[in-house]
């Protein structure tokens, strides 16, 4: 039985002998990762109408209760595209949520060292195109290695540019476009806030969750 991994960061969980160079979701180093000592992936169980009390956790240290706290959290799964001087890239990131409905505007986190944020900070623009539970060899595709290396949508003629030029997933529940109207820095990532300027649903489909998909690789 190979070793898992988990990127402390946000969770992800790699099997192999060593930690990957990179987290495919964070972009968090090697030095990210723990190693999982007899731990269990997470099942998708159904939900069950109980009113049954939930049982109480024990009693943590600080640091490894703000790290269990954290991934209580729930993400999804997400293709972040960019296009900049003729260049397209693509990622897959677990952060992307709403802001404001009104008007709709959006903020994704991308690490300062992929090419994404090279492109989205040269444009201004990006795209996210929302999986579905299908959407495992798209987190490999884009998720695994890095777009300085080679193009990540040679031979994929499952996309299709938006008004903005971008590329977007053809098989995703939904795409969004947004022009980015500002932007936090993070650390080792830079928040960019998004206002949506052009948006399709494309699928009647349940999106991907980053639990399903630890659960389901």
């Amino acid at each position: 039985m190979s070793t898992k991994w988990r990127c402390v960061i946000c969770g992800y969980i790699h099997e192999g002998e060593n930690p990957p160079e990179s987290c495919p979701l964070c972009g968090a180093g090697p030095d990210q990762f723990e190693k999982l000592e007899g731990a269990e992936q997470p099942e998708v169980q159904a939900k069950q109408n109980t009113n049954q009390p939930a049982a109480a956790a024990p009693a943590l240290e600080r640091e490894q209760a703000i790290i269990q706290a954290l991934y209580s959290i729930s993400y999804g799964l997400f293709i972040i595209t960019a296009h900049a001087d003729g260049m397209d890239n693509g990622q897959c990131a677990n952060t992307c949520f709403q802001i404001t409905a009104e008007p709709p505007r959006i903020a994704i986190g991308i690490n300062k060292n992929n090419y994404t944020h090279e492109l989205i900070s040269t444009s201004g623009q990006f795209g996210v195109s929302v999986l579905n539970q299908q959407g495992h060899d798209y987190v490999r595709r884009f998720g695994y290695r890095s777009g300085r290396d080679g193009s990540k949508f040679a031979d994929f003629p499952d996309v299709h540019r938006g008004p903005s030029g971008i590329l977007l997933l053809d098989n995703a529940v939904a795409t969004l476009e947004a022009e980015v109207i500002g932007q936090l820095d993070a650390g080792t990532h830079t928040l960019f806030l998004g206002e949506v300027k052009n948006a399709e649903v494309r699928q009647k489909a349940e999106p991907m969750t980053y639990a399903y998909f630890r659960a389901t690789k």
